[in-house]
């Protein structure tokens, strides 16, 4: 993802919302648009490496709703910054959009440019916010855990590279069987097997 240019996703069932929306957010952001809630999810689905830092979503869309939708953002994207844009704020739908898609704003039609950009530049901060503290969550993790394991191995050298064997074999298991997502959970579950080997 472009640091200048975050990539964001705008999905609603009218088409000059979405060229409205879209021409307030194109000088900032990388904007992708939707039709509806299943052609979102395929290109969620399709990001790949790169995710959208941000999904704004209509809540009333024929087929899909928008908290119905915003879910399926929230388990296929958990860390994308959901935003819902509605006409109409009734109290079951707040409740059903807030439960359902743990949305960060709610923005009603007619959006004023003003609170539209801003809205996105909270929920891009989020993002990086997000982004940022779990990859350095990952980091410090895997590198206390290697730091035990070499201090460990100088204890038990045998231990160590049999367990040193099975983790190589397990990690060579995972992607022969494409378990590729967070492998680095994987990782870290190994060397902690090898902890326990040398322990």
């Amino acid at each position: 993802m472009n640091p200048e240019r975050p990539r964001v996703l705008c999905v609603d069932d009218e088409p000059s919302v979405l060229d409205g929306l879209k021409l307030h957010l194109h000088r900032l952001y990388e904007v992708q648009t939707a039709a509806s809630g299943t052609q979102g999810l395929d290109l969620i689905q399709s990001a790949g490496q790169q995710p959208f830092a941000v999904v704004l979503s209509d809540m009333r869309m024929a087929g899909m709703d928008g908290a119905t939708f915003l879910g399926q953002v929230r388990r296929q994207a958990p860390d994308t910054v959901r935003m819902l844009l509605t006409g109409q704020v009734d109290l079951e739908s707040a409740i059903t959009a807030v439960n359902e898609g743990q949305i960060f704003r709610f923005l009603t039609k007619p959006c004023p440019p003003k609170t539209l950009l801003a809205a996105f530049e909270a929920a891009t901060d989020q993002y990086r916010l997000i982004t940022t503290e779990r990859v350095l969550l990952e980091q410090t993790l895997r590198g206390i855990v290697k730091t035990l394991t070499d201090i460990l191995a100088l204890t038990n050298p045998a231990a160590f590279g049999r367990a040193n064997r099975i983790r190589r074999h397990a990690i060579d298991l995972a992607n022969r069987l494409g378990v590729t997502q967070d492998w680095w959970q994987l990782d870290v579950a190994a060397m902690l097997s090898q902890l326990s080997c040398i322990i």
